[in-house]
């Protein structure tokens, strides 16, 4: 299906850089983003949100970058300075 959408630069920058990233068109990267909104599948099926795995039976998220304490000191400065 054609569409025309208008998408903010910082949301355009993300589908560019997906594109990119795994090869692929705008297009194909938007559906990928917008699938990953979703709660269900396609075929109606819960799926889990983001790549996880099993580790000591608990889910873990994959892929994120670990939080340091030097990201947690980042984040309480950029904080405190607003």
């Amino acid at each position: 299906m054609r569409l025309t959408v208008n998408l903010e630069p910082d949301l355009y920058a993300v589908a560019v850089s997906l594109a990119k990233a795994e090869d692929c068109s705008i297009s194909a990267a938007v559906n990928k983003l917008l699938r990953r909104g979703l709660p269900t599948s396609g075929d109606g099926r819960e799926r889990p949100i983001g790549r996880t795995r099993r580790r000591n039976g608990i889910l873990v998220s994959v892929g994120g970058a670990p939080i340091t304490a030097e990201t947690i000191r980042r984040i309480e400065e950029e904080d405190d300075a607003s």
